[in-house]
């Protein structure tokens, strides 16, 4: 059993551990006002050993058979993790060399061109861009009770948060160390990021989950909102969509664990939008709807007009993850109203195994977007809400799909 979970916690750190550098640019373009310089971005992994692979664009949105070859890309040091859009450009979390840290990509007529690099000093980090001239971001390296800030538009670092004396009350004979991140979102003027108090062997040392709370207009530090069980909250990477917020600014926080030396558990936490405290009204226990332990969500969810969308394995991850290869990872609907979730048919099933695609759901243009990955397929499948529709929408010719977004 521990030779199976420290398997799991090994991926996720080989997943993210690279060599890092440090890039800027004092000629970096200013953030594009052409507001119909829209596309569409694909992430691939084509090698499964460093997780390198490419960035794929395309005007139109990808159909048929793609084949990487024969796209618009660029190539990546590293796939695995993947990256945001805002205003028309892409932020990656790596450089093309894999080091990493915050790349802004500026996006012109199908092409990507290096607009900018911020390097940081870890691989666990995460970041959200605000404006045109803010953005946070986290960097234990740098220090470990400090969000830091930086300028998208010049992309340069411009200072930190310092929230030590926030944190020093939580701090216990059993806290080792801390950090700031897993996740980080803005809504409705705040901004939440999680704090992490590690033991000696690098697991929670309080069975809570803490998240800080920044106002972006002053940037100050707001509050701590704690709820009373640990689950950690996005899971280090965007492209898994574990933390989204509704059309009405209401954020869903989710993730398939607690503490990786326990069973995989997925939860899913509300904060309301324009809150600064978890909705104590509301929570999804995953266990509930697969009706026993070990519920795997791999991703999600993603949120449209009252409904949650998840990748979801139908039956429990065994404890020593003998069962990760099954291909039962299937699309499902949750009502959040009613907590009812309801399997997606006509989308096939994805292994649970983290050598495949990690991307959770993402609503492009109105349909949610499923990645499929198995041993025999790579692809999205989308499911139209308003019509009930499923059907396939690309497939992949050589490559484990990481991340779809459309740039806007």
């Amino acid at each position: 059993m521990r030779k199976s979970k420290l398997y799991f916690v090994g991926m996720v750190i080989t997943a993210l551990s690279l060599i890092t550098s440090c890039s800027t640019s004092e000629d970096t373009p200013s953030i594009s006002d052409d507001t119909n310089n829209t596309g569409y971005a694909l992430w691939l992994i084509t090698d499964t050993e460093d997780f390198s692979g490419m960035l794929l664009t395309s005007k139109t949105p990808f159909s048929g058979e793609i084949d990487p070859t024969e796209e618009s890309y660029s190539l990546l040091g590293a796939a695995r993790d993947a990256g945001i859009s805002y205003h028309g450009d892409i932020y990656n979390v790596h450089n093309s060399s894999g080091d990493s840290g915050i790349q802004r990509y500026v996006y012109n007529q199908n092409k990507l061109s290096d607009a900018g690099f911020i390097s940081v000093g870890e691989t666990l980090f995460t970041f959200e861009v605000v404006n045109d001239t803010k953005g946070y971001y986290t960097d234990a390296n740098r220090s470990t009770t400090a969000i830091q800030t930086f300028n998208p538009s010049t992309m340069s670092r411009t200072g930190e948060i310092d929230i030590a004396s926030a944190i020093q009350p939580y701090i216990t004979d059993d806290v080792t160390s801390t950090r700031l991140g897993s996740f980080m979102i803005e809504s409705n003027g705040y901004l939440y990021t999680q704090v992490k108090f590690n033991n000696s062997d690098g697991y929670e040392a309080i069975d809570s989950t803490f998240v800080a709370v920044f106002n972006v207009n002053t940037d100050k530090f707001v509050k701590m909102a704690i709820y009373p069980d640990y689950i950690w909250l996005g899971f280090e990477r965007k492209n898994t969509n574990y933390v989204q917020k509704d059309e009405n600014g209401n954020i869903y926080l989710s993730s398939l664990a607690g503490n990786l030396n326990e069973r995989m558990h997925t939860r899913c936490l509300r904060i309301k939008a324009g809150e600064t405290d978890f909705d104590k009204t509301w929570s999804l226990d995953y266990d509930d709807i697969i009706g026993e332990k070990g519920s795997f969500a791999m991703g999600g969810g993603a949120t449209l007009n009252g409904k949650l969308y998840v990748r979801l394995k139908e039956t429990g991850m065994a404890a020593n993850w003998s069962n990760s290869m099954e291909e039962n990872m299937y699309a499902y609907e949750v009502d959040i109203k009613t907590k009812i979730a309801t399997k997606i048919e006509g989308i096939p099933g994805s292994t649970s195994s983290v050598l495949y695609s990690v991307n959770g759901p993402v609503i492009i243009d109105g349909l949610v977007y499923f990645a499929v990955s198995s041993s025999n397929y790579q692809g999205y499948y989308t499911y139209n809400p308003a019509t009930g529709e499923s059907k396939e929408a690309f497939n992949i010719k050589g490559g484990i799909p990481s991340q779809l977004i459309k740039i806007n």
